[in-house]
């Protein structure tokens, strides 16, 4: 396990924004990130916990604290089931999918994170979310421990689950797909990639900023208020896409929440609909662990301590 100190968290999200962490850890397996709780334990340190980083705004302050970067390399194709852990991104699933010519994750071809993220938020895109896929999942739960979840558990709605309500991590999870003809699932992922290319704006961005509200598409009503194109210091909201916030060069976060703070005063004030932020903004001060508070720490190393007796 190696603790960087002062280490900038830019470079760790799509955003490309963010100050330096006080302390920083990427943890390649799941020893390595326990170790990592019980070492910012012992010193009575928050923790914030990631994945790819896709779906996150650093505060521009930096966090004081431990920030843990989930980065696992482990899938493993059994038959029509495929088992990955949860810092693997989703690159890798999709690709290994493919090769074992199985049909399913042709969708998410190109889609940001992580596995922990995707069954943590109920990704999805072009038609296929998580609730989908997903046959079950290693969690841990505060009170609990870890268990085996399967999809109902979640209660999965658009971008939200259970999960999220419960204060819990993703370990790993396991998906169920189906066999498929190899041509059709390599053509159907090349349709995938090249609409991301015609839809959604190159740049520095977490993709879709905020949650679609029923009925409509956030970044219609977005375009309609008139704020497409939209500056605010390094930021801008796309001239293609008004759901996607752009750092253009040198943008803070104070930047993006200003956008975003414009986004949804205007969209409220002319259409009467509140929007729903899909990024999580991580403040500097240090309150956040994952989902929750210092307790999933506590559980957690209770659980290692369990394990070793």
């Amino acid at each position: 396990m190696e603790i960087k100190e002062d280490e900038g968290l830019a470079r760790y999200c799509t955003f490309q924004i963010g100050g330096a962490a006080d302390f920083f850890l990427e943890a390649r397996n799941r020893e390595e990130f326990l170790e990592g709780m019980e070492w910012a334990m012992e010193r009575d340190l928050p923790v914030f916990v990631f994945g790819a980083g896709s779906n996150l705004l650093f505060d521009d302050g930096g966090f004081r604290g431990l920030v843990v970067r989930l980065r696992s390399e482990e899938v493993k194709v059994d038959g029509e089931r495929i088992k990955a852990d949860a810092g693997v991104l989703i690159a890798k699933v999709v690709k290994a999918a493919a090769e074992a010519g199985l049909t399913g994750l042709e969708a998410w071809n190109g889609l940001p994170g992580t596995v922990g993220g995707a069954v943590y938020g109920n990704a999805g895109c072009f038609g296929t979310e998580t609730k989908d896929v997903l046959e079950s999942a290693e969690v841990f739960l505060p009170g609990e421990g870890v268990r085996e979840a399967k999809v109902d558990f979640f209660e999965y709605g658009y971008r939200s689950s259970q999960l999220k309500k419960a204060g819990g991590l993703v370990l790993s999870a396991v998906f169920r797909l189906k066999k498929g003809d190899a041509e059709a699932i390599k053509t159907r992922m090349t349709e995938v990639a090249k609409s991301r290319i015609q839809k959604q704006p190159a740049g520095s961005s977490t993709g879709s900023f905020f949650k679609n509200p029923t009925g409509d598409h956030a970044g219609r009503l977005i375009e309609a208020a008139g704020l497409k194109g939209a500056w605010a210091g390094g930021a801008q909201i796309s001239e293609q896409h008004g759901n996607f916030f752009l750092n253009k060069g040198g943008a803070t976060a104070a930047d993006i929440l200003t956008l975003a703070d414009l986004a949804e005063k205007t969209v409220l004030e002319k259409f009467g609909v509140r929007l729903e932020r899909e990024v999580v903004f991580v403040p500097a001060g240090g309150w956040w662990l994952v989902v929750g508070g210092w307790w999933l720490v506590v559980w957690l190393v209770v659980w290692l301590e369990a394990g070793e007796r």
